[in-house]
């Protein structure tokens, strides 16, 4: 009898041990595959092209998205655009593949406007759009305001100063417009607001967005580019994005440095690893800037970003 007894018991833990054995390697197969999705996937992508929202479009786009782990669009609206059929099936589309689709706006010349008039005016576009399709909405806005090209900003002192004032006064009211509608809201930035306006960058990131998207646009210190940047995001619990550049040297001035165009993607997914790790900022996500040179690099170089294996 005393046999039978411990021949069960050792049965019982023999089989208990084969389930906590079985649980654990499953727990660290799923923590694994979880860290992989993470590191590799989460981008942004930016797309001022319309056409990217036509139905012919869909088929590229899908595998844009795929093969580059984007989970937001920051797209580009005409008002004509915003108001017809085929957007509403584009964001329709991009909810079925659990893409936020976020509204791109923003011209240079915004920035002289304190009162926000014209910037607030396109808002007020994706917030109509919005209330009249409350289950396909714009998620929020992405601005894209650089005060930097107009003539006052080469012209230093006053002028500079003066410029840059009305453009936090402007951003701030955009974005008090933005969360008084629900719409989430993000101000794209240069890497060198913490060099030449330091004060008007911490205002900007405390006082006037959900985010801020930096423009990370030179590979020779990508960490100390944004690094005070990141700072402020995590002191005041806000997002960071950090964009890299896709369009071939020549283009808008920029040089090799400036782009991953020669480079390939596999270096920019190995740069968003490192960062990611060397932060340890769990707001700060990264973005293509922009979708058709995105398109061109995932043909030339035939890679997906789930199947690229990314050293530590």
């Amino acid at each position: 009898m005393k046999k039978r007894i411990m021949f069960s018991i050792c049965i019982i833990l023999i089989i208990c041990l084969a389930v906590i054995v079985l649980y654990i390697v499953s727990s660290n197969s799923s923590d694994k595959s979880q860290n992989k999705q993470q590191n590799k996937q989460g981008f942004g992508m930016f797309s001022w092209n319309t056409s990217a929202i036509s139905k012919e479009e869909d088929e590229s786009l899908k595998k844009c998205i795929n093969n580059a782990g984007v989970t937001q669009i920051y797209q580009q609206f005409s008002e004509d655009v915003l108001q017809n059929e085929e957007t509403k099936s584009y964001i329709k589309r991009m909810e079925e593949n659990n893409i936020s689709v976020y509204a791109l706006l923003g011209e240079a010349e915004w920035a002289y406007e304190s009162d926000a008039d014209t910037l607030i005016g396109e808002i007020q576009r994706v917030v109509e759009y919005n209330t009249n399709n409350k289950s396909n909405r714009i998620c929020g806005v992405m601005t894209d305001v650089e005060p930097y090209l107009l003539d006052e900003w080469d012209e230093k002192g006053d002028s500079r100063n003066e410029l840059m004032a009305n453009y936090l006064e402007c951003i701030k009211s955009a974005y008090k417009y933005a969360k008084e509608n629900k719409l989430e809201f993000f101000v794209c930035v240069p890497t060198f607001y913490d060099v030449v306006c330091e004060d008007v960058l911490k205002s900007l990131i405390a006082d006037a967005c959900d985010g801020v998207a930096v423009m990370n646009y030179n590979r020779t210190d990508e960490y100390g580019q944004i690094e005070e940047e990141v700072r402020l995001a995590k002191e005041n619990n806000k997002k960071i994005i950090c964009i890299y550049e896709l369009q071939k040297a020549g283009k808008h001035e920029l040089e090799d440095i400036n782009t991953y165009a020669g480079e390939g993607l596999e270096m920019l997914w190995r740069s968003a690893k490192r960062l990611k790790e060397q932060f340890d900022y769990s707001r700060l996500s990264f973005a293509y800037h922009y979708y058709e040179p995105l398109k061109e690099m995932l043909t030339e170089e035939n890679v997906s970003i789930s199947e690229v294996e990314v050293d530590s």
